[in-house]
């Protein structure tokens, strides 16, 4: 599951900065074709609802990488990776969400932004014996502000949502144990992007 999180964020990434590239100047002070990242550390909840799934939604641990372009002052592209890590006595949760984004500012003086795209979204719960699975492609959304404190970075706090809904499956050690299901993931925290 990591690794094909892992190797999907690659292919995006590369494709992105190659694009930049030959596009020319990726650092024009009017913000197109500029590359940018950002980063995140976060509280976070995760849920799975099925049909035989508790559907409770526990908090942990999360943060996320982003890097893309800017096609303009007012939208920026990004492919992006999030992490979540939870553990309840012998049973340890983790979701890996990898997807694309896009962040439109709607002022231009502001640096308040709405986020929008697609993601996929694995979670998985285990004890050392039993391993339950479950995964869904859906929207991403979200909403943050960013302060500059520098002439290069932005902080700021952000709230974060994706759900995968399409696709979804929960396997139990391997074997199909539901045939849909729902797998949402929150984050609410403060990032950091560099311009």
């Amino acid at each position: 599951m990591l690794r094909i999180g892992v190797l999907a964020l690659t292919v995006a990434l590369g494709s992105t900065s190659g694009a930049i590239a030959q596009r020319g100047d990726p650092m024009s002070r009017d913000g197109s074709s500029r590359l940018w990242y950002g980063f995140g550390l976060a509280p976070g909840w995760a849920r799975v609802s099925c049909t035989i799934c508790a559907a409770n939604r526990p908090a942990g641990i999360s943060a996320f990488a982003a890097i893309g372009a800017s096609t303009s002052r007012v939208l920026r592209i990004a492919g992006e990776l999030a992490a979540w890590r939870e553990r309840d006595g012998t049973v340890r949760q983790t979701l890996m969400s990898v997807g694309a984004a896009a962040y439109w500012y709607p002022n231009t003086r502001r640096r308040f932004y709405l986020k929008g795209g697609v993601t996929y979204v694995m979670h998985r719960a285990s004890d050392g014996t039993v391993v339950i699975t479950s995964s869904g492609i859906g929207p991403q959304m979200g909403v943050g502000y960013q302060y500059p404190f520098s002439r290069d970075w932005l902080v700021g706090p952000f709230f974060h949502y994706s759900v995968g809904v399409v696709g979804g499956d929960v396997k139990y050690n391997g074997g199909q144990a539901a045939s849909s299901a729902r797998v949402s993931f929150l984050q609410v925290g403060l990032s950091l992007t560099r311009r």
